[in-house]
Parts: structure tokens; C-alpha cells; sequence
């Protein structure tokens, strides 16, 4: 174990990239799009439109995305704070509201994987894009260095993983 702890590190480090960095900015920028601020209020913006042009369907998609960003999120909370992983970088500088200070898995990850298998089930095509866009975020969450490759791993299969598994219990239920 010791070992894969050692090769997570070493390579995590060796991709990190230093603010001075020329792609820092859009590697900051790219991680930033799981920020639960975002998803959250995107979502509601979409219920709220949804409402407005008695579009039941939107609703009721945004009702399954919901449940399954707050199972995930659960999870998430779950395991971070009983196993309570040190990130690889301080993340002040990068993050300017309060953060959350452990590492393992990534919440951001886990979201946006969330998000992608979800819309899976309702829009293929758009599925496919979220899913694109959630190994963008996860691997920009490793190059602004407030993750570690095992954390990124972890959080878009638990995302992806919880969103298919709360789908199938909707599926049963009714």
C-alpha cells in the first residue's frame, strides 16, 4: 500500500503545475466548473425554467439529478471525513471561499461524473459531452495540485457509480 501511496504522490507532483505556469489559468479555470455552487445553481435554473414553460419533463430530470448529486455528496462526505486525506498543495491562492481541507475522494470529481451518467439516461448525447468534461475537471483538479490522482479516480467512479446505482433504485421503486 505504502508503495501506490509513494507512485500516486510522486506522479501527482510531477503533473502539478506552478501558478507561475502559463496553463495555470486554464487549468484553474477548468477545475472550478464542479464547484457545488455551479452545479447546484445550474440546476436550479433549469427547474426554474422548466416550471415556467410547463415543461414537466425538465422537472422531473432535474428531480433524478438532484437525488443523485445528494447521494453522491453523502458519500462523498462519508469517506472524506473518516479517512480525513491531507491535500498534496495548500489550496489557498486558488480557492477563494472556504474549502473543504481533504483530499480524498474529490467532491468536484465525483459531481461532474454524477452529472454525466445521469444525463446518460436522459440525453445521450449530452451525457457523452459531461462525461468529456468531467475528465477535464478531474484532471485539472490534479494539475492545480489540490488532488491527488487516487482522488480524482475515486470521486468519478463514486459519482458515476451512485448515480447509476440511485437510477436503478428509482427504476424499481416506480
Amino acid at each position: 500500500m505504502h508503495r501506490l501511496q509513494a507512485w500516486d504522490a510522486a506522479w501527482s507532483a510531477r503533473l502539478a503545475l506552478t501558478q507561475t505556469d502559463a496553463r495555470w489559468p486554464a487549468a484553474a479555470k477548468m477545475a472550478h466548473l464542479g464547484d457545488g455552487s455551479l452545479v447546484f445553481g445550474g440546476l436550479a435554473l433549469v427547474v426554474l425554467a422548466g416550471w415556467l414553460f410547463r415543461r414537466p419533463e425538465l422537472v422531473l430530470m432535474m428531480g433524478i439529478l438532484l437525488a443523485t448529486l445528494l447521494a453522491t455528496a453523502t458519500i462523498i462526505v462519508i469517506i472524506k471525513y473518516s479517512l480525513r486525506r491531507e491535500r498534496p498543495r495548500d489550496p489557498t491562492g486558488f480557492v477563494t471561499l472556504s474549502y473543504d481541507k481533504y483530499s480524498f475522494p474529490s467532491g468536484h470529481s465525483a459531481r461532474m461524473s454524477c452529472l454525466a451518467v445521469t444525463l446518460l439516461f436522459f440525453n445521450l448525447p449530452l451525457g457523452i459531452g459531461l462525461s468529456l468534461l468531467a475528465l477535464l475537471v478531474a484532471g485539472a483538479r490534479v494539475l492545480v495540485g489540490v488532488h491527488y490522482l487516487s482522488d480524482v479516480l475515486a470521486g468519478l467512479l463514486i459519482g458515476a457509480a451512485t448515480a447509476a446505482g440511485v437510477i436503478k433504485l428509482i427504476n424499481i421503486l416506480f
